[in-house]
């Protein structure tokens, strides 16, 4: 079991490699809808996926006994093979041009398997057997999920863009509903205030008028940034049938991480925000997404052959503007 497990940190290690060079943005897209290497990479990782989800089936019947039986090493080493061919068929198709989102995406899945082997086979050492079936659970769900691995980097990237599009309706909604309750509850503690007892009176149930507004401009703030985010959408749409030429690669290539900073922005935004919240809390995150809202629409002007960027530059003002409106309400002292 042992030298399983080691060979499992192994390659733990490596993906670790590959996952602080993708956060460092040093992979570029080397094509946008279609590449043979990368096709064959992929095609490898999913086979060697499921040879693991097949020997891990294996693995755990025989190695799931008190008794160490003679088939161990047999047993170990024929699960381990197909995680070595997982990490080559990783860096084949991050070497063959698999950008930001698309590089994220490869490792998240090969992690997702690696790290619930590592779990399982430790247990299995320690003769700790009650949730092996669990474990290996997850790895038939980890290496089937491998098969829905993005074909191309234009496939990747759109899908990192609409997962923060996703987020951003989910805490526009979320926070407009906030909005609602809080804003009832004011009315309804002005109408029942004197009928409450000193023990239920909550102080903090209620948003103050000030609060209302900061509130309501804050969330306005959001959804003009879900309305850039959409916008790049239907940009990098109009790719797809140039197939990455004249410049769209790189261009298109960009997005992911420019969306992946908007999504965290937009999700730590939304946790203090949520009422009651501290001003300048929320003020710290206004910037924050100001300076990414704006990154965006300044690289939506840089599309190559786009005709008109009037409508671009105006948004741009309004966002600036808007930003500005929210941070002078959050600054404003506590009435």
């Amino acid at each position: 079991m042992e030298p399983l497990i080691v060979g499992v940190k192994g390659c733990l290690e490596d993906l670790r490699f590959i996952e602080e060079k993708n956060q460092r943005h040093e992979f570029k897209p080397g094509f946008w809808q279609q590449n043979a290497d990368f096709t064959l990479g992929r095609d490898v990782l999913i086979a060697a996926a499921g040879s693991i989800s097949n020997q891990v089936t294996k693995f755990s019947l025989v190695m799931g006994k008190e008794e160490v039986p003679k088939e161990a090493l047999s047993v170990c080493q024929a699960l381990y093979e197909p995680c070595q061919q997982l990490m080559s068929a990783l860096k084949v198709s991050v070497l063959a041009g698999a950008g930001y989102a698309l590089t994220k995406e490869l490792s998240q899945s090969t992690h997702r398997i690696l790290v619930n082997i590592l779990e399982l086979s430790n247990r299995m050492q320690h003769k700790d057997f009650a949730r092996v079936p669990e474990f290996t659970g997850r790895i038939w769900d980890a290496c089937t999920l491998m098969d829905s691995i993005s074909k191309s980097n234009l496939i990747a990237t759109k899908r990192l863009m609409l997962q923060t599009v996703s987020v951003l309706n989910d805490t526009v909604q979320e926070l407009e509903q906030a909005l609602a309750e809080s804003t009832a509850e004011s009315e309804a503690t002005e109408v029942d205030v004197e009928l409450q007892d000193d023990l239920d009176f909550d102080m903090d149930a209620s948003l103050t008028p000030q609060e209302v507004q900061q509130l309501t401009l804050s969330i306005d703030v959001l959804k003009m940034t879900q309305a850039i985010a959409k916008k790049g959408v239907l940009a990098l749409n109009s790719t797809a049938s140039a197939d990455g030429q004249d410049g769209f690669v790189q261009w298109g290539g960009a997005f992911p991480v420019v969306y992946d900073a908007i999504q965290t922005a937009v999700v730590d935004m939304g946790a203090d925000l949520t009422p009651p919240f501290e001003a300048d809390v929320v003020a710290s995150h206004i910037s924050a997404l100001e300076k990414i809202g704006t990154d965006c629409l300044r690289h939506l002007l840089d599309q190559p052959g786009i005709a008109s960027t009037a409508d671009l530059h105006k948004g741009l003002k309004a966002f600036q503007d808007k930003v500005q409106a929210c941070l002078a309400a959050l600054h404003e002292e506590t009435e």
